[in-house]
């Protein structure tokens, strides 16, 4: 890690002490606290971190506030979860706990996996139900049918996402895909919960990760969650897992995040190759950018070219729509093929007037786009 800046390398240290549980050896004097409550910040890990520094002695109120909050809210969403599972169970609904509510409990301490909200997989056919259940126990809803999964918020920190599907169609058409079926991957818990297997859940927990890293970019909190999962479950069935990553075309992806997350946290080194694609995730904040996903945007839409020819296709596919670009774009014109000339004329006028710069950013981000030196 000789390589990284100081501060990076204090928060991998840090988090390597939190979740093999290890005594924290750093001294305060060897810590620039501000540069670090950013960086951990950023990537949500800062409740991690307080448990650290706890173990050699050191108290910073930042971060022990972190950690003490992020127990208090990990209890709320405990219970206020074992509320919505009991009324979902009473009107026959099937439900799937993900995410966080998950891997908060694979962690040693209780509170030292961050989480923002809860997200449960729901029977798709019932969300009207759903939506009555989340309100009668005192939860708004702040957004329904606009995507793959519906939000509830309660005053002041719980939130709640009840999802139809585990990823958007038009999103990941392949995860989507390969997740079609999922309740055929199921195993009954009690009443109306179900679970994944363990491998089915490491291999969604990678599918949300690669979704996250090549749209908007993800940070360094989707590592420690492989590797302390990884340590939670030691006889996972890595042939299954992948064959299965396999078939999502996911499988360098997954391999990478296993070498990195036991290289950064573990004793395995991390070889010249691996730590080159690490500051991927070291210097992304935990939701990427808008800057990385315009990038990775790019990045798919040129093929990972940047010759002259490649942009001379984009321009001309982006200003001449067809195929199912311009069939949910424009449906009439897609009906009429005979008017598309108007559309040509129209979408540039209108671009101009409307959102000048934004097309003049676009273009820019064309033309001075570079292919990435590496590629997952």
């Amino acid at each position: 890690m000789t390589d990284y800046p100081k501060t990076a390398q204090t928060l991998i240290t840090l988090l390597t002490c939190a979740v093999n549980e290890t005594p924290c050896t750093l001294s305060p004097e060897e810590i620039d606290f501000d540069a670090l409550y950013a960086l951990a910040k950023s990537h949500v890990l800062c409740a991690a971190v307080g448990y650290a520094l706890e173990s050699a002695g050191i108290e910073e109120r930042r971060f022990t506030q972190a950690k003490l909050k992020a127990k208090r809210k990990l209890g709320l969403f405990d219970i206020e979860r074992a509320r919505v599972f009991e009324k979902l169970d009473e009107a026959g609904i099937w439900h799937l706990p993900l995410k966080g509510a998950v891997l908060a409990a694979c962690y040693p301490r209780y509170g030292m996996r961050e989480m923002s909200d809860n997200d449960i997989l729901c029977d798709s056919s019932k969300m009207e139900e759903v939506r009555e259940i989340m309100e009668s126990l005192g939860y708004t809803c702040e957004s329904f049918g606009e995507s793959h999964h519906d939000s509830y918020q309660k005053p002041p920190t719980l939130e709640f996402e009840m999802h139809r599907t585990l990823f958007e169609t038009d999103d990941m058409p392949a995860l989507d895909e390969y997740y079609a079926s999922i309740f055929d991957r199921l195993i009954p818990q009690h009443g109306y919960e179900y679970a994944f297997s363990h491998e089915d859940f490491y291999i969604y927990m990678l599918a949300h990760t690669y979704k996250h890293f090549s749209h908007k970019g993800t940070g360094l909190r989707p590592l420690l969650d492989i590797y302390v999962y990884l340590k939670a479950r030691p006889d996972l069935d890595l042939p299954y897992i992948d064959e299965e990553v396999q078939k999502l075309g996911i499988a360098e992806f997954e391999l990478l995040c296993r070498r990195l997350a036991k290289g950064l946290f573990g004793t395995e080194p991390l070889s010249e190759e691996d730590a080159e694609l690490l500051p991927q995730f070291l210097y992304s904040p935990l939701y990427g950018t808008q800057e990385q996903g315009e990038y990775n945007n790019l990045t798919r839409s040129l093929d990972g070219s940047d010759a002259k020819s490649a942009k001379a296709r984009f321009f001309w596919k982006w200003f001449f729509l067809h195929g199912n670009d311009l069939k949910k774009k424009y449906p009439f014109f897609a009906r009429h093929k005979w008017l598309l000339p108007a559309l040509y004329v129209y979408r540039p006028v209108k671009g101009v007037l409307t959102h000048p710069k934004a097309i003049a950013h676009r273009i820019g981000n064309v033309v001075k786009y570079r292919s990435p030196k590496k590629r997952l």
